[in-house]
């Protein structure tokens, strides 16, 4: 009896101490996070290292997958200096396995044109970002975006909507909530 009793207790220490460690790696995933989204806004790129791998593959770079912490450091510098006011505000977190899931709102003004965007266009998106975590450091990442913020935010900078017409008659007769069952 007395050995059921132990490894009873065992078990439920490991499990405890298991997710004691899951909990403690998403603690340190979310502060690793909150760390690259400081140094996004405030444009120091300095200290990325200890969080990115040197080789990271970010599959949503302006123009496809971009290849290393090099380029991250430019592409991040680049959005501090061409955004006013950018603050990036985390809504929540998770971490599953090797994954890293943070549901993140951008807001700020361009103060110049970039990426397409005239100076003085208002940026206010949420996204979802995807990081894959491999010793401690990021080395993949994706960023999935609303469609109808990016849509507006087109309408802004170009004064219509990128659907007009039959076009987007088309669309409205397809959405689901509109149809009867």
């Amino acid at each position: 009896m007395k050995k059921l009793s132990l490894t009873i207790v065992g078990i439920i220490f490991c499990v405890l101490a298991s997710l004691a460690q899951d909990n403690s790696q998403a603690e340190r995933n979310h502060a690793n996070t909150l760390q690259v989204y400081r140094a996004i806004e405030t444009g120091d790129v300095s200290k990325l290292d200890k969080f990115i791998d040197k080789n990271i593959v970010d599959h949503s770079g302006p123009h496809g997958d971009m290849v290393g912490l090099d380029s991250t450091k430019i592409m991040f510098k680049g959005m501090h200096d061409h955004i006013s006011n950018l603050k990036m505000e985390p809504i929540a977190h998770a971490t599953g396995g090797d994954y890293h899931f943070d549901l993140v709102r951008m807001t700020g003004i361009t103060n110049s044109e970039y990426m397409g965007m005239p100076a003085n266009t208002p940026i206010d998106m949420t996204s979802v970002n995807v990081v894959k975590i491999k010793n401690g450091k990021a080395v993949e990442h994706w960023r999935y975006s609303d469609a109808q913020q990016m849509m507006e935010m087109m309408e802004m900078m170009h004064g219509e909507h990128p659907m007009q017409g039959e076009d987007h008659k088309k669309m409205n007769d397809m959405d689901s909530t509109k149809q009867n069952p």
